[in-house]
């Protein structure tokens, strides 16, 4: 089919003048690109929940480093469940406890750690503790501070942790020889440890 044929077969109305054309022709451009705006997704919300690790994230070992700045001795204590040894009560110059090997973290996790801990392993107590959230480029250490108030900071470190409270003591087990005070059930759930069922 040749041109003439395709315009008699297909006859056009009246052409618009050319300015007329011209504004048409902005209108539709314009109404197009306010509904490709319209139609994109909203930015997503930033969520205050505490986010999970990717799930292709390694997990790395560290070890759990105690200090105990409270006023008594503290018999044993647990990180997620992993023992963190014993406490003995801070110095000048030492938290109080050692190193204990380890515990497992994996990296971009900012879920709570569940630490628990017994003066004398009959009465556990147990405090939920959150990590700071921008940990170093390659934790090697948990520091576990307990304070005299009653709660409990942990941080990840690449170097030995530092003391966060430089106070005198009396003796290892106490800080001072008389009117030691114990805080550990104002901010945490405390309770008895189950004895063992008696032989039958």
């Amino acid at each position: 089919m040749n041109h003439a044929d395709a315009s008699a077969a297909h006859p056009r109305g009246p052409a618009a003048p050319r300015g007329l054309r011209a504004w048409l022709l902005l209108g539709v451009l314009g109404g197009a690109a306010s509904c490709s705006q319209q139609s994109a997704p909203p930015p997503p919300r930033a969520s205050s929940a505490p986010k999970e690790a990717p799930a292709d994230s390694e997990p790395i070992s560290l070890e759990i480093n105690g200090f105990n700045y409270t006023d008594l001795y503290i018999d044993s204590f647990e990180v997620n469940g992993q023992s963190g040894g014993n406490l003995f009560v801070s110095s000048t110059t030492s938290g109080g406890g050692g190193s204990v090997c380890c515990t497992r973290w994996i990296p971009g996790s900012q879920l709570p750690l569940r630490v628990s801990w017994s003066r004398d392993g009959k009465r556990w107590c147990e405090q939920e503790v959150s990590l700071p959230p921008s940990p170093p480029a390659a934790p090697r250490h948990l520091g576990v501070h307990f304070f005299p108030d009653g709660h409990i900071e942990a941080e990840l470190t690449e170097d030995y942790p530092d003391l966060k409270l430089a106070l005198e003591r009396d003796n290892p087990e106490e800080r001072r020889a008389t009117g030691n005070t114990i805080n550990d059930e104002r901010m945490s759930r405390c309770k008895d440890a189950k004895q063992p069922e008696q032989a039958r």
